[in-house]
């Protein structure tokens, strides 16, 4: 219990320290910035392609974007009665959200010059990385109950997870930020992620289910792949009519063959 209480404490301890690097203009931070910032700017300028991709990328963490998705999602969650869903979704989306404003407008750091997109504002943290970060987490933790099987859980955070990573590539690539506003976004995601996490708890298949289907002694979990638990408890139950109707005298077999007065 311990080290799950310590998990988002990491990066939050880690985005404390690079906020303080940043609000202070730390001078080799700054020349790693600007080292990374022109060999992104070089490689757009020399390869159309690239610039092409990764301005493509960098449009689907656009606020319209995910501000739609995320309804959409909170109000599937909602017409299936999943509480605590559709809690953690818009808990973990506002806080991730105020927690960067605040710190947005509190450093107010410029962003890179000769930018290769239209963008405005402050630059640090990086808005469509930690927001793309937040959507990906926010996913793999609701997908990890929801979903059956292990290899579709761990496709489903591979696929999620690589595309918030290459949100935040595109946002270097194209000089929309300084390379420590992406590492940033990403810090304050997995805090503010990893506290929503333990706060909640854990996680069932749908809130109807455990209505549906209450556990016995002995049942798995049910939020650990809804198809097969179901499966199991439909088992466990079956076998328990059949032992009720062979002590009534109803069932065939070994037992039933056997029983009869004694002698």
């Amino acid at each position: 219990m311990a080290d799950r209480r310590l998990a988002p404490a990491v990066p939050a301890a880690l985005f404390a320290g690079l906020t303080a690097l940043v609000a202070l203009r730390f001078a080799p931070l700054l020349r790693l910035d600007a080292a990374v910032s022109d060999a992104a700017r070089r490689l757009a300028l020399a390869h159309p392609a690239w610039r092409a991709v990764m301005s493509a990328i960098t449009h689907t963490g656009d606020t319209a974007v995910l501000l739609t998705l995320a309804l959409v999602a909170l109000l599937a969650l909602l017409a299936r009665r999943h509480w605590a869903g559709a809690a953690f979704l818009a808990g973990t989306a506002a806080a991730a959200t105020a927690i960067r404003l605040a710190v947005l407008y509190a450093v107010h750091r410029p962003r890179p010059l000769d930018r290769l997109t239209t963008v405005g504002g402050f630059s640090y943290p990086s808005g469509h990385t930690t927001s793309s970060a937040v959507a990906a987490g926010i996913i793999i933790v609701l997908g990890w109950a929801l979903l059956p099987g292990r290899r579709s859980r761990i496709a489903l955070a591979a696929v999620v997870g690589g595309w918030a990573a290459l949100v935040g590539v595109s946002r270097v690539a194209l000089l929309a930020h300084w390379p420590s506003d992406v590492v940033g976004g990403w810090l304050l995601a997995a805090a503010v992620l990893g506290a929503a996490r333990l706060s909640c708890g854990p996680f069932s298949v749908s809130s109807g289910w455990a209505a549906q289907y209450p556990r016995q002694p002995g049942d798995r979990r049910p939020g650990r792949g809804g198809a097969r638990a179901a499966t199991i408890i439909g088992g466990r139950r079956l076998r328990q009519f059949r032992r009720r109707s062979r002590r009534r005298g109803g069932g065939a077999g070994p037992a039933a063959a056997g029983a009869g007065p004694r002698r």
